[in-house]
């Protein structure tokens, strides 16, 4: 079989050893890759719906804390206009003059004393008439909202018998926000009938400090909070410099009657640091979402709401994305960076590895290419000689047809003879007869000899066709021999071939 019609094997680029290496590495990197996928796919939204859970969580819990403050204050207030001597001291005509209406004034005042006392964050404690007229206080005055200690909308609401808080309000003087508390006095013979009201002014430190600031990094790194009322205003914020500004243009009476009451120390208008997706939430009433806190900021934002029930507050916990992914995302860096020394170290063990088992195979190789060459040239020495024996055994079938051309010219020549012999035999009156015999006698000797010669002639002409013939046979045989040599270094070759491929030489 020729050697260009098997068929030949393509040599691998990359060699035994460094197909150890990288099968070794795909071993050892293959489970990172999958940590990797499951972080990415599993770990970071667990992450993200747990750090959600907590900030919700958190937002509730500071609610909570907020609903129960004021919950209590609110109590406190209506506690101390059920004060007997506060009642009297309402009911009387307003006449400073009158020892009664002083001495009166006298224990209504303790019972302000007692509110004072009651939370160390109370600025001031008032009592007022149905008319509104500022009656008594302490141990400060009432800060004035506009023309008057209280606002025409507030004095409704007092009328109407109900306890309730008002805004924030921000003094610039003290630097502290505030609200005021309202709760109506009843008459001690006609308990649905107001006759005057208790205004509570508290401070909102509590919430400033012991709840929203408090709440600065609790929920990842760059994690705050803040609350904004129903105008939208930030009322508190861990960035100061935020408080008090507006996540949306206000409506222009509201705005109108902020700066007339000179809410927040000022006249002028309330700035406006935008959070559309903070809006849209608020108007979607969406508890957990992604959002950008202001315009400026490009980063999103987990954000947890949760709203008040005794303001009209809504609070806001807020986490960088990034910090809320920070474990999963540390998780992957590290993971791949294991996963790079790992690999480094994998493949040069491998290198090692793939040399030291390559090695018996290319010597193998080595010398099966050797016995290969070896028998190919064996291969290629018989086909020669058995080339040339073809050449001898066509010269020595030549040579035979001459021979058997000769043998058969002695047989035609020995007969003419014999013939010529008979009929001068049958005429032999016409000669001389002894001679005639004697010539006779002569031919018929020669026609024997050249009879016996061509027997023996004929008899090695056997002999050279036998010869021959085994010749033939031997040529045939010693041909064979050196096709199947070939073939053999042929299929040598391809089994040197195959085993290169193996190890990539």
């Amino acid at each position: 079989m020729p050697q260009h019609d098997l068929p030949l094997r393509k040599r691998r680029w990359i060699a035994l050893p460094g197909r150890i290496a990288i099968g070794l590495v795909c071993a050892a990197v293959l489970p990172l890759l999958i940590m990797l996928a499951f972080i990415s796919f599993i770990t970071r939204p667990a992450l993200i719906d747990q750090t959600n859970k907590a900030m919700a969580s958190d937002a509730e819990t500071r609610v909570q804390l907020i609903d129960t403050y004021f919950n209590e204050r609110l109590l406190d207030a209506q506690t101390l206009t059920q004060v007997p001597s506060v009642q009297t001291f309402v009911a009387l005509p307003y006449n400073p003059q009158s020892p009664e209406y002083h001495d009166q004034a006298i224990h209504a005042q303790y019972a302000l004393l007692a509110g004072i006392y009651r939370d160390k964050n109370y600025a001031s404690w008032s009592l007022f008439d149905q008319t509104g007229q500022l009656r008594l206080f302490y141990p400060a005055q009432p800060q004035k909202h506009g023309t008057s200690f209280v606002r025409p909308q507030d004095m409704q609401k007092i009328l109407a018998g109900k306890t309730f808080i008002t805004p924030v309000y921000y003094s610039p003087n003290t630097k502290k926000a505030s609200v005021e508390i309202y709760s109506p006095i009843p008459d001690m013979q006609n308990p649905h009938k107001v006759q005057g009201f208790m205004q509570a002014t508290l401070n909102l430190d509590y919430i400033w400090n012991k709840i929203v600031q408090k709440d600065l990094g609790v929920n990842g790194l760059g994690s705050y909070a803040f609350i904004v009322d129903d105008n939208g205003v930030r009322i508190a914020d861990t960035d100061p410099q935020q408080r008090f500004t507006s996540i949306d243009t206000l409506d222009p009476n509201v705005q109108q009657q902020i700066s007339q009451e000179a809410r927040y120390g000022t006249n002028n208008p309330v700035k406006v640091i935008a959070a559309r997706d903070i809006t849209q939430a608020l108007q979607n009433n969406s508890a957990i979402f992604q959002a950008q806190p202001t315009e400026d900021q490009s980063e999103p934002f987990q954000v947890a709401r949760q709203t008040a029930t005794t303001v009209p507050w809504n609070y806001f916990v807020l986490s960088p994305l990034s910090s809320v992914t920070d474990l999963a995302y540390k998780q992957q860096i590290y993971t791949t960076i294991i996963a790079f020394f790992a690999s480094l170290f994998v493949a040069i063990v491998g290198a090692f590895v793939g040399r030291s088992i390559s090695r018996p195979i290319m010597s193998v190789v080595e010398h099966l290419r050797g016995s290969s060459v070896a028998l190919t040239t064996l291969a290629a020495n018989q086909q020669e000689a058995a080339s040339e024996q073809v050449w001898v055994v066509d010269s020595s079938q030549v040579g035979l047809q001459s021979v058997q051309y000769y043998t058969e010219a002695n047989k035609m020549a020995s007969r003419r003879l014999i013939e010529t012999a008979q009929e001068l035999a049958l005429n032999w009156q016409y000669v001389n007869r002894q001679q005639v015999e004697m010539a006779f006698e002569r031919i018929i000797q020669a026609a024997h000899y050249i009879g016996s010669s061509s027997n023996y002639q004929d008899a090695s002409n056997h002999k050279l066709s036998t010869a021959l013939k085994v010749a033939t046979q031997v040529t045939e045989q010693l041909h064979g021999g050196a096709t199947s040599a070939s073939e053999a270094a042929t299929r040598l070759e391809q089994v040197v071939d195959e085993l290169r491929a193996v190890v990539g030489r």
